[in-house]
């Protein structure tokens, strides 16, 4: 047996050896991995480098050519005025305050004018001047995480720890959330004053909407009547127990007295009992006041810009305003980059002719 001991450590040693190999040799194939990566994004920024110091000339050509047509633009386009209202949505009117404007939107599109009169009250003429309708939340991301955390304290629990914060965004569309800024751009100045009303009165004429409110201001006028009945009847009880007070000091001997919960102490009475229970009562109907108020109107207009519109000198890229120069001179960079980078890579697709 001792003759075996040393035959068994060399094998443990031979096993030990090969498994430090292996994983030395995995760890040296994942760094090489690593490090040709890096070396090729190195050799591809070399290589768009030279791109760029052999096109620089054509490039700048390009930006060029496209600040000069931005600077054309402004001088010859007709100005567009920008007017815009922040509102509060006190029912779920989002969508249908999204399809209403997108179809506002159509009527431009369609050269529709007579319609969009129509629709909005306005003349002809000043719907023609109508150039975009646009809606969007004005809450960023810390507003909108607050209205994450109250969602998740309305739903059961244990569906509130599978939606998190991104899957509530991914699931929510932008037009839900309560407060929502109404662009409307036209090449008039006041349009804004005039059209505003005109949308918020045909959202609330929705026949869905003024059912619901409908159905909330009953409920919150039937909890004010039992309120006030409450109210009323403890005003009678107080009228009692002042009534046997006053019996009671007037006969200061008598066994009677009235105390809470039986505890014994004289200075609880139940006409203070009635009396914190008014209190309560009167806060609930501030509350139900507040509430009747928050309710009265469908949509609710937080501020507005309606005197007159700011022009607007700017298009959208990327999610990003900028002017019609440095619009269209980035864009025609860009353009012309892509074209440059597409008849290259043709060039390099011309290689493999012959061996295919």
């Amino acid at each position: 047996m001792n003759k075996n001991l040393p035959e068994t450590n060399t094998s443990e040693e031979v096993d030990l050896g090969q498994l430090f190999t292996l994983i030395g040799s995995l760890f040296t194939k994942l760094f090489n991995f690593i490090g040709s990566i890096f070396t090729k994004l190195f050799y591809l920024f070399v290589a768009l480098v030279f791109f760029i110091k052999k096109n620089i000339l054509i490039l700048i050509g390009a930006g060029v050519i496209g600040l000069g047509f931005g600077i054309f633009k402004e001088k010859t386009k007709t100005p567009v005025y920008s007017s815009n209202a922040v509102i509060k949505q006190n029912y779920d009117t989002g969508e249908s305050l999204f399809n209403l404007l997108n179809y506002y939107n159509d009527l431009i599109m369609d050269k529709d004018f007579q319609s969009l009169s129509e629709a909005l009250n306005i003349t002809i003429e000043e719907a023609r001047n109508m150039v975009f309708f646009k809606m969007e939340s004005v809450l960023n991301n810390n507003q909108k995480l607050k209205v994450y955390d109250e969602f998740k304290k309305e739903i059961d629990s244990t569906l509130a720890d599978y939606i998190d914060f991104e899957r509530f965004l991914d699931n929510s569309y932008d037009y839900d959330f309560e407060y929502q800024r109404l662009t409307v751009s036209s090449t008039q100045k006041n349009l804004l004053k005039k059209v505003l009303p005109e949308i918020i009165k045909n959202i609330e004429s929705i026949e869905f909407f003024k059912n619901e409110q409908k159905k909330d201001l009953d409920e919150l006028k039937y909890q004010e009547e039992v309120i006030m009945e409450s109210l009323r009847e403890s005003d009678s009880l107080q009228k009692v127990y002042h009534k046997v007070l006053e019996k009671l000091n007037e006969n200061p001997n008598s066994q009677t007295s009235i105390l809470i919960d039986n505890t014994g102490d004289k200075n609880s009475t139940k006409e203070y009992e009635l009396f914190s229970d008014d209190i309560k009562l009167r806060r609930e109907l501030v509350r139900i006041k507040r509430e009747k108020d928050e309710i009265n109107k469908i949509v609710e207009v937080i501020s507005s810009q309606q005197d007159e519109g700011i022009l607007t000198n700017s298009k959208e890229l990327f999610k990003y305003n900028l002017g019609y120069k440095s619009f269209y001179s980035v864009l025609l960079l860009m353009l012309t980059f892509l074209v440059l980078i597409g008849l290259r890579f043709l060039k390099y697709l011309d290689q493999f002719k012959e061996k295919i």
